[in-house]
C-alpha cells in the first residue's frame, strides 16, 4: 500500500476553516495603541507671512522658520520655529506661537530654549492646544519634555522645569524639518 500524502490539504482546509469572523478563530496578537493623527492643517492665511516677517524685522534674511498651523476654529494657532544666530544659545531656539485675530495673526508666546521635536498634546488650556517642548543644553539637565499651556493671554516665555510624563500628543515639528542655510553670496 502506498501511503497518501494529505498534509498540505487538511493545512489548506484547516486554514480555510478558521477565518478571521470564526470566533474559534485564535485571537490576534495585540498591537500597541495607534498614535492620534494630527488635525489636518488648514491653509495658510497669507496674512501669516507678514505677520510673521513683522516680528523677525531685521533678522528675516538670517532667519530659518518651520511653520505649522495645528486646531481649527478659535484654538487654531501657528507655531513658527525660529532657526538662527538671533533666536538661538546653547539651550535651544524660540518657538513664536501666533493665532488668528481681526486684524491679521496676534503673538500669544514667545518660547525660549526650546529644542525640537515640538508637540502637540491631546489636551488644551484656555481653549488653546498644549504644547510638548523638548529642552536641553544650556548647561542644564539631561533632555526631556516640558508642557507649555496658555495661561488665558500667553504661553509661558520658558517652558517648564518639571518633565512632562504620559502624555498624548503628535510630533509637529523635528529637525529634519528646518531647512538648510541659504547659500552666502559673498562667496
Amino acid at each position: 500500500m502506498r501511503p497518501v500524502v494529505i498534509a498540505p490539504f487538511l493545512a489548506a482546509a484547516l486554514l480555510a476553516a478558521c477565518s478571521p469572523d470564526d470566533p474559534a478563530a485564535p485571537p490576534a496578537a495585540p498591537q500597541a495603541p495607534a498614535m492620534p493623527e494630527p488635525p489636518a492643517a488648514p491653509a495658510a492665511d497669507p496674512g501669516l507671512g507678514t505677520a510673521i516677517a513683522a516680528f523677525l524685522g531685521d533678522n528675516a534674511a538670517s532667519t530659518r522658520t518651520v511653520v505649522r498651523i495645528v486646531g481649527e476654529g478659535q484654538g487654531r494657532v501657528a507655531l513658527v520655529y525660529l532657526a538662527g544666530m538671533n533666536w538661538c544659545g546653547t539651550g535651544g531656539c524660540n518657538l513664536l506661537i501666533l493665532r488668528p485675530a481681526e486684524s491679521g495673526w496676534e503673538q500669544v508666546g514667545n518660547i525660549s530654549r526650546v529644542s525640537l521635536p515640538v508637540r502637540v498634546l491631546s489636551t488644551s488650556t484656555h481653549g488653546l492646544p498644549d504644547l510638548g517642548v523638548t529642552v536641553s543644553g544650556g548647561g542644564g539637565p539631561p533632555a526631556y519634555e516640558a508642557k507649555a499651556s496658555f495661561d488665558g493671554r500667553a504661553y509661558p516665555r520658558f517652558p517648564s522645569d518639571d518633565a512632562l510624563v504620559g502624555a498624548d500628543g503628535w510630533v509637529v515639528m523635528t529637525d529634519a524639518d528646518i531647512p538648510a542655510p541659504a547659500p552666502d553670496p559673498a562667496q
